[in-house]
């Protein structure tokens, strides 16, 4: 595919995108978290896009901040060319049933007081299909297809497994046809024997919808299943973007590396291979480091790492945000 025609597939583009969330200090002095900082990410239509990092990397805040579930401080967002931050809710409307979210918590997500009936058909009322005989109708389709048994329609959400939870927030996420969908660590929660089964059922949903999936998880094994690409983040701004396959082949930012390295190998002959791991603790969002944030704990940083922020290199069809991508030379 010529470079040309992967643009004219972009769905979503964040340009320069920052979040601050004000944390205290004074008026003239006043505390914020860099959650987000001048991240530039585009989503291509039919693709999952993995994102990638350490608890508290700002993954889950860019992608609410994306589907506008939280607002940005800076920046733009551009929904097939589109631009979206500065749209009144009125004129978003018509967009935010075309981008949904699957939340991490199935014990959370779901309201409690509510069937899966009306839990599945909620975005259907709200969106317009008033018809109740049609709304049931389309509710017990949603269920077979992410494999909930028709019988389940009137209860409610503690009778129901972890697993068996979020396939019914799968469910409400695919009710209104969406384009977009955040999964915003939708198996973290779930035991081992289950995740595989969502992950496939993401998939033959993505195949059978052509579903677009921003993909945010910690969990490198789970990525490397699920995704076409991935996105690696540190501390609210982005080090890595590629192909997944050529990502985890030869990773060309170190704190990639470092993530790869702490994955757990399932062969016992490879586990006593030593592995350079990370070590140190990720600096405060309040006050990031200057120049690359990721210098405090990367072995390999020099002078201008510690002053200057590391642009964009593109190397082949990847993009590395490091003065001295691994392998590159200098």
């Amino acid at each position: 595919m010529s470079s040309k025609d992967r643009e004219s597939r972009v769905l979503l583009e964040a340009k320069k995108l920052v979040k601050e969330f004000p944390v205290g200090g004074s008026r003239k002095n006043p505390q914020v978290v860099h959650a987000v900082t001048d991240v530039n990410l585009k989503i291509y239509e039919g693709e999952t896009l993995a994102l990638v990092g350490e608890s508290g990397c700002g993954k889950s805040t860019l992608g609410r901040v994306l589907i506008r579930l939280l607002a940005s401080t800076a920046g733009e967002i551009l929904y097939q060319g589109q631009e979206i931050v500065g749209m009144s809710e009125a004129e978003f409307s018509r967009i935010r049933r075309e981008m949904q979210i699957i939340f991490q918590d199935p014990y959370a997500s779901l309201n409690p007081r509510m069937s899966v009936g009306q839990i599945i058909g909620e975005p259907l009322l709200t969106y317009g299909m008033r018809d109740k005989k049609e709304r049931e109708a389309r509710v017990r389709e949603l269920m077979q297809e992410v494999g909930i048994a028709h019988e389940f329609y009137n209860r409610y959400p503690h009778q129901f497994s972890g697993g068996q939870r979020q396939r019914i927030g799968i469910a409400r996420a695919i009710a209104l046809n969406p384009r977009l969908i955040i999964c915003d660590e939708p198996v973290s929660a779930l035991d081992v024997s289950i995740q595989s089964q969502v992950l496939n059922l993401l998939k033959d949903l993505q195949a059978r919808y052509g579903l677009t999936y921003l993909f945010i998880s910690h969990d490198l094994s789970v990525v490397k299943f699920i995704a076409d690409r991935v996105c690696v983040m540190f501390l609210g701004s982005i080090c890595e973007i590629g192909n997944t396959e050529e990502l985890y082949e030869q990773p060309l930012h170190p704190y990639t590396r470092f993530l790869l390295n702490a994955i757990p190998k399932a062969d016992p002959r490879l586990r006593s291979q030593e592995k350079e791991l990370l070590s140190g603790e990720i600096p405060s969002p309040v006050n990031p480091p200057s120049g690359c944030r990721f210098h405090t704990r990367c072995p390999y940083a020099k002078d201008i790492c510690r002053q200057k922020v590391p642009g964009c290199r593109e190397v082949k069809e990847r993009q590395v945000f490091c003065h001295f991508p691994l392998g590159q030379g200098e």
